[in-house]
């Protein structure tokens, strides 16, 4: 009875780790050198806002940003380099809208008002990630992602000559990082993640305007909230 117990208990490892493996969903699938997907989500952009000091201008007294939710789609190219590093090209377009609230003068009327600029953004986006994963355990795994990327925004005023308008620059560079995890399924990988971006670029166009006059400098910042099909 003690050698049939000891046989058991002994068997038992190999036989979990056997249903453990029948459990695997694409068990060889990160062993692929390259495969491709998309990914779709939902992004929240603000303004990181470099203000001048306000006390010297008598003509504004403050501004306010405020995000509104956008979205993206971006296609996915993804390069295997080792068992826990991935090189990631992901191009693709976001669409956003973002107010700035301004406390200042009125020229015309010489009252104090809350003058809003809309400034809307369609950013055709050419980010490269490095992707470190975890060591996968069942059917998922953890990641942690950062990177740079190029925005070209085709919606950009920078040339327009209109006073009413805030002009953002049309070409900038981010840098992000970001956290999420892999989910795999019969026939393929899904992954939710959620990612963090600060601009580098200044994107303050210099009209002469009056709001214009609260600045050195503006950059973007955002969050991303991405869902992956690989």
């Amino acid at each position: 009875m003690r050698i049939r117990i000891a046989v058991i208990l002994f068997a038992l490892p190999l036989i979990a780790s056997a249903q453990f493996s029948r459990l695997r969903n694409q068990p060889l699938y990160d062993q692929n050198p390259l495969h491709f997907g998309f990914h779709m989500g939902l992004n929240y952009y603000n303004f990181n806002m470099d203000l001048k000091d306000l006390s010297q201008n008598p003509d504004i007294f403050g501004v306010e940003s405020e995000a509104l939710p956008g979205y993206n789609i971006n296609i996915i190219s993804n390069l295997r380099l080792s068992e826990h590093f991935d090189l990631r090209f992901t191009p693709g377009f976001a669409a956003t809208v973002r107010r700035l609230h301004f406390d200042l003068i009125n020229p015309f009327t010489d009252e104090r008002v809350i003058a809003t600029r809309q400034i809307e953004s369609s950013y055709v986006q050419f980010p490269l990630h490095l992707k470190f994963k975890s060591v996968r355990i069942d059917n998922y795994r953890l990641f942690l992602m950062g990177g740079i990327r190029y925005t070209n925004d085709l919606a950009s005023k920078a040339k327009v000559v209109d006073d009413n308008l805030f002009k953002l620059q049309r070409h900038g560079a981010d840098y992000e990082i970001g956290v999420g995890a892999d989910f795999y399924f019969e026939y393929f990988k899904f992954s939710p993640q959620i990612r963090a971006a600060w601009g580098m670029t200044n994107l303050l166009v210099q009209d002469g305007t009056l709001p214009v006059e609260a600045f050195d400098g503006i950059r973007n910042r955002a969050i991303l909230i991405n869902f992956s099909f690989e």
